[in-house]
This record gives structure tokens, sequence and C-alpha cells, in this order.
């Protein structure tokens, strides 16, 4: 019962800074029409990164992904998931999802590890296409996370497949080190994840409006 007000309060506050400013309604949602493409990462035979005592990392992408697709499906945005249960689906077909369906923005939903660096935590966020739209987003994305978190992450040029193939804007998201033990226990919190999903909709909401200004 407590989640669920919380969603709802949180849900409100969204929606009033994407619906309000300077105290007169905005008709127009930036988001409304705009195609997203949410990419959980890893899953199935896949547990990608595992945090000190067990947290999977394929979880935790898809619970922010479906957080992440509640705010958006509520602010008009026509959402698509590059998988929706635990299962692993092959990088390739990941970013055609997202080319045959002309999407504004891909987003590949991440949590990093490194070993034998248990103190090591910063957002890290990943781009290849060297088109304004992509590089651009990436240094809104970092941006979020960094003031979230209140630490200084990477902007990293990569050609990792579901960058190298995109036809779209297209990203990769590391928002923190579940390798860190602090930060794998609050990754462990629903309240955390939703947290961090909220910082994605606030992010993507910049980069559109930044577009169309």
């Amino acid at each position: 019962m407590k989640k669920v007000a919380l969603l709802s309060i949180l849900i409100f506050s969204i929606l009033a800074l994407s619906v309000f400013a300077n105290g007169q309604i905005i008709v127009d949602k930036v988001l409304t029409g705009k195609t997203i493409v949410l990419d959980p990462g890893n899953g199935g035979s896949d547990p990608g990164a595992i945090g000190p005592t067990g947290l999977l990392e394929k979880n935790i992408n898809l619970i922010v992904a479906f957080d992440l697709a509640q705010l958006l499906k509520i602010q008009g945005a026509n959402v698509i998931l590059t998988r929706s249960t635990d299962t692993y689906v092959p990088l390739r077909q990941r970013i055609e999802i997202a080319n045959q369906a002309s999407a504004d923005l891909f987003i590949s939903i991440a949590h990093n590890s490194i070993q034998g660096a248990p103190n090591v935590d910063r957002p890290q966020v990943f781009y290849w296409s060297t088109s304004n739209a992509s590089k651009f987003a990436a240094g809104i994305f970092l941006k979020a996370f960094e003031n979230f978190f209140g630490t200084n992450g990477n902007l990293i040029r990569e050609e990792f497949t579901v960058l190298r193939y995109a036809q779209v804007p297209a990203i990769l998201v590391e928002p923190c080190f579940m390798s860190n033990p602090a930060r794998e226990q609050w990754l462990k919190s629903s309240k955390n994840l939703w947290r961090e999903a909220v910082i994605y909709d606030m992010a993507i909401l910049e980069y559109f409006e930044t577009l169309g200004s």
C-alpha cells in the first residue's frame, strides 16, 4: 500500500513538471507521439553483473525499465521494450527493434561492475554514433546522474553492438556500480529503483525539450 501511494505521488510530480511551466498549462506535452525504445540489458542465461551478495543486474535492469516505461506512457510516449520477461534477446536484435520502429531514442539500461575495486561508484554513459543527437543525449544523461548521485562520471564513445548498428539516436547508460557493496544495498530498494527511473525520465524530457527549442 505504501508503494502504491509513493508511486502515485511521484507520478503526479513528474506530470506536474512536464505539464506546467510558470503557472501555465502546456497543452502539447513534449513526449506525445515520441517512440522510445527501452532496452533492459542482459536477461535469461545472461545475468549481467552480480553484486557482492548476489543481486543480479538483469533483474534490476528490467525493474527500472518497467518503472520508466510507466512514466513515459503517462506522458504520451510510445514505449517499446526489447524484452519484458527474463529472457535473453540477441544484441543485434535489440537495436533492430529500434531501427525498424524509427525510434526517436534508444536507451539501453545497464548497471556497472568492476572486479577488485569495491569503492568505485560513478555513472558512465556510452555512445557510438558521432551524430549530434546520440552524443548530445549521452551528455544529458550523464549530467543527470552525476547530479543525482553527487559524483563525477564518464562520457565514453564505445563500439557496443547495440550502439554500433543504431540508425537512430542511441545510448547505453550505467548509472552506478553494483559491485560497490553500499550501492548494491541501495539497488535492493524498490523506492531507489523508482528514483533512478525518474532521473531517466527527467533526462529524456530535457533531451526532447532541448531538441524542440
